[in-house]
């Protein structure tokens, strides 16, 4: 067995300081003539520096994502959802765009079936009611002496100031459209005006439409208890306001066979301007005047 043998100390070597504690003035001693320590300096001298130019690349990267997102943002992150500034722009544009003015009804379109278009309407074989008025030249007129003949009748006002001007163009041309069988075909317009009953040789409301010099054409008036009479077996309604007193009522025409027979209805239209004045195209007026002359045409007794 080998004694362990502690070498001798070298002399050049640092003499070994006994493990003992200290005390505050040996401390105080042993670090007496060293400078403070500066420990954010020595941080400092701890860290490689960062180049500038490699601070300016991450600054642009920050700068190029969050614009990116902002992209995305606004062409994605609406996708299916509403555009909350889109509906803001069309509702601030509709606040102070002003409502467009209604359009006013138009005519059927003149490829439309001249039934459709003068908006015909069976109504059985029932009697007509029986009219017994008077006519433009005095003579006494009823609807029951006319057995044998088609007979159009409809309504509107001595002084032709409602559809008058429009009607009368269309039984004008109605008349010339049927030719020979025009003989066989009576038109009867009664007076709509509760305020102008008197016979008229030349009332305006043949003179003003051209119907004065068509055969075959009646306008009829009377008291007005026979008017009303009437008025009220064809279901026409007559009002009368305004100042001075003007009249307005419904629109109808009807056609009669040669058996007395109430056989079927049609609307007649216009359009009416601010001023009160009807007018319609003279294409549809034409095409109006067609419905009726075929429609007549039908009920004669001759093929």
């Amino acid at each position: 067995m080998t004694d362990d043998v502690t070498p001798p100390p070298d002399e050049a070597s640092t003499p070994s300081v006994p493990a003992t504690t200290l005390t505050a003035e040996e401390r105080s001693a042993a670090f007496a003539g060293r400078p403070p320590v500066d420990r954010s300096a020595a941080l400092l001298a701890g860290r490689s520096p960062v180049p500038r130019r490699v601070i300016a690349w991450f600054a642009l990267g920050f700068v190029v994502i969050g614009l990116g997102g902002v992209l995305v943002e606004h062409y994605f992150g609406n996708v299916g959802v509403p555009s909350t500034a889109t509906s803001t722009t069309a509702a601030a544009a509709s606040a102070t765009t002003a409502p467009p003015t209604p359009a006013a009804p138009v005519a059927p379109a003149l490829g439309a079936p001249l039934d459709a278009f003068i908006g015909l309407k069976p109504l059985g074989t029932a009697a007509a009611a029986d009219v017994r008025l008077t006519g433009q030249s005095g003579a006494p007129w009823s609807l029951a002496a006319q057995t044998g003949k088609v007979v159009v009748l409809t309504f509107y006002s001595t002084d032709c100031t409602d559809i008058c001007p429009v009607l009368g163009q269309e039984l004008r041309q109605a008349a010339a459209l049927l030719g020979p069988k025009a003989a066989e075909v009576e038109f009867a317009v009664v007076n709509t005006d509760p305020h102008a009953t008197a016979v008229s040789p030349a009332p305006p409301a043949l003179t003003v439409p051209g119907l004065d010099a068509v055969p075959g054409v009646h306008f009829l008036t009377g008291p007005l208890p026979q008017l009303n009479a009437t008025w009220i077996a064809y279901g026409v309604t007559v009002t009368i306001g305004g100042t001075p007193p003007r009249q307005s009522h419904n629109d109808i025409l009807y056609f009669v066979d040669p058996q007395g027979r109430l056989r079927s209805s049609a609307i007649p239209f216009a359009n009416e301007d601010g001023q009160g004045a009807y007018t319609l195209p003279a294409a549809q007026i034409t095409q109006y005047a067609q419905g009726i002359a075929h429609t007549a045409a039908s009920l004669t007794p001759s093929p």
